[in-house]
């Protein structure tokens, strides 16, 4: 397939597997194709991905069949999403799909640029940084070696030559100012915690009732009343943020999860004192 062909069957793929049906007016809508050319596509995914669709003359579309796999997407209900905020003739009338937008701090190209190339090219830079303990401006020599979202915040991942250890640095709290201080001595291998891989294994707190405790299996797509979550030892932190299990909550309705006892033994020694 070429590159037009391939963006046509992630689509068809995405509403065929969210809405049940597919056809030419969905691809016309968001493409601006002609009928004819619509039809191609679909006629073309059909033979080049037999089993996942067929077409059904009573509603006058392709519908997944059971064996329905994606091959030109994830299949997952953001992706499909998506679609609203890059085709709003979709739904022309009412947009299904409401988001939670967090208040993101502003990250200022210039302040990424030097970091980039500090990654790129494994150099030491000297930087101005704030921190909540310390508001005033310092000057710190960091080696960064990665770029990292944690869902609220972006941060590079550098060794600090002040503490004389690797750590996570805020971006919006660089001052904009970059000297190059030569080659890093300290490289992403160096990162013990970031090379180190471990399992977050999450439960139901074991003071829910057992039908509690399945639509909690539900929710997190547990297997035998458990769900693991391969994460670098740096991001533990930001995970346990994410899933709300940075403190014990008095009732098990306000808790719902909790890490298994022994994996908790293990990933301890990550955490921040």
């Amino acid at each position: 397939m070429n590159t037009s062909e391939l963006s046509h069957a992630r689509l068809i793929e995405l509403i065929a597997q969210w809405e049940g049906r597919i056809n030419t007016t969905h691809l016309q809508q968001h493409f601006n194709i002609s009928r004819q050319t619509a039809t191609k596509s679909i006629q073309t995914y059909c033979k080049e991905t037999p089993g996942n669709l067929t077409y059904n003359p009573s509603i006058k579309g392709h519908i997944p069949l059971p064996t329905f796999k994606a091959k030109h997407c994830q299949g997952t209900i953001e992706e499909y999403s998506q679609l609203f905020n890059s085709s709003p003739s979709h739904y022309p009338t009412q947009n299904p799909f409401i988001l939670l937008e967090a208040p993101l701090r502003n990250i200022n190209p210039a302040i990424v640029r030097p970091i980039v190339k500090a990654i790129r090219n494994n150099l030491r830079i000297d930087i101005g940084y704030a921190s909540v303990t310390n508001p005033n401006y310092e000057e710190r020599i960091i080696s960064p070696h990665s770029l990292v979202f944690t869902g609220l915040r972006w941060h590079t991942r550098a060794y600090c030559e002040k503490n004389q250890t690797f750590r996570d640095f805020v971006l919006s709290r660089f001052n904009g100012v970059f000297n190059e201080e030569g080659k890093a001595r300290f490289r992403q291998g160096h990162d013990k915690k970031w090379n180190t891989w471990i399992d977050l294994i999450i439960e139901p707190d074991p003071r829910l009732s057992s039908a509690q405790k399945h639509i909690i299996e539900l929710d997190y797509q547990m297997e035998n009343g458990q769900r693991t979550l391969k994460t670098r030892a740096a991001m533990i932190m930001y995970l346990l943020q994410k899933l709300n299990l940075e403190q014990y909550k008095p009732t098990a309705e306000a808790q719902q999860i909790i890490v298994n006892s022994h994996c908790w033994k293990k990933i301890e020694k990550y955490l921040p004192n």
